[in-house]
């Protein structure tokens, strides 16, 4: 018998008896499981329902991009007031920051999502960028000079969003 047509004696009847002459109707035993609709209804509404979600979701983490190069442009800031003061001048590049052991070589690498440069270095000022690499969906760059101002954003290609670090 398929599991389906099992079917199980009603306790409340007795077991046929010799000579009682009744027997215990047969009760179905109720078969759990899912249709092949309800799974496709099921399928369908949480694929609608990742595709309202993942444009908000892909903002927020090129968000956090922005904000961690917002963060970055701040520690070359810092390290290039630090290189003033004991030099008299800003550091020229990011090498020369990273030999004096002021940033972290992680700006230096090209693996990061934005590149980081350091240009018009002079005994009064200096610029710092931020250049978003490596995403045919988002471009734009961010700017700090040497008094603290921050400058710049990062803009969704083709739509209208635009991004700057969450800080002011």
């Amino acid at each position: 018998m398929t599991q389906t047509m099992q079917r199980r004696r009603n306790p409340a009847w007795p077991d046929a008896r010799a000579g009682s002459g009744r027997h215990a109707p047969p009760v179905p035993i109720p078969v759990r499981g899912y249709s092949l609709v309800e799974m496709l209804v099921a399928l369908v509404v949480f694929g609608v329902l990742i595709s309202m979600g993942l444009p908000k979701f892909q903002q927020s983490l090129e968000q956090s991009r922005a904000d961690v190069a917002g963060a970055s442009l701040r520690a070359i800031w810092s390290a290039q007031r630090l290189y003033w003061l004991q030099n008299r001048t800003y550091a020229p590049d990011l090498p020369t920051l990273l030999a004096a052991n002021l940033i972290d070589p992680y700006l230096t690498t090209a693996s990061t999502p934005y590149t980081y440069t350091v240009s018009g270095s002079s005994s009064s000022g200096f610029t710092a960028t931020a250049t978003r690499t490596g995403s045919t969906s988002w471009s734009g760059s961010f700017t700090i000079a040497a008094d603290g101002t921050f400058s710049g954003s990062v803009q969704q290609v083709g739509g209208t969003i635009s991004l700057v670090p969450g800080f002011p």
